[in-house]
């Protein structure tokens, strides 16, 4: 059910509102701003969703924006995303850019740490979802889990 609500709200995500991109751009360093814009609207839509539903925790704030930063250079429309993952579930093999959007939590996580993103930011994009990895504090990720998933 979450896959089928992340596809029609793919469908019709609108842009960010110029206060919703300023309040984005206060948030994060420029490097890391400049990545999150770099997303697909609809992502871009997602992430801030994401952000919004962690309330008022400041210190998720960044994961919440970046945690689908990976999904950038694979440049998937909901369709394809969507072929990538029952693909996947099934076993069936993908290359190229689907094998991109299937990995893009690994790439994220990569591009990140490039760009000097804190810790949590990483580790969520790298890892979930899923169980929270020692030394990430369990509150804190599901808190993130949830907003991810709503």
């Amino acid at each position: 059910m979450h896959l089928v609500r992340r596809f029609f709200g793919f469908l019709s995500a609108e842009p960010l509102t110029p206060l919703e991109q300023s309040e984005v751009s206060s948030i994060l360093e420029p490097p890391l701003a400049k990545a999150f814009f770099a997303q697909r609207i609809e992502d871009q839509r997602h992430a801030y969703s994401v952000k919004l539903r962690v309330g008022q925790r400041n210190g998720l704030y960044e994961a919440a924006l970046l945690h689908d930063i990976g999904k950038t250079d694979s440049d998937l429309g909901a369709l394809s995303r969507s072929l990538a993952t029952v693909c996947n579930s099934f076993g069936v093999p993908t290359r190229g850019r689907w094998l991109d959007y299937l990995n893009h939590g690994e790439i994220g996580a990569h591009e990140l740490e490039m760009l000097g993103a804190g810790d949590l930011a990483v580790v969520f994009t790298r890892h979930h979802p899923g169980a929270p990895p020692l030394g990430v504090e369990p509150g804190s990720w599901h808190l993130l889990e949830r907003a991810d998933n709503a």
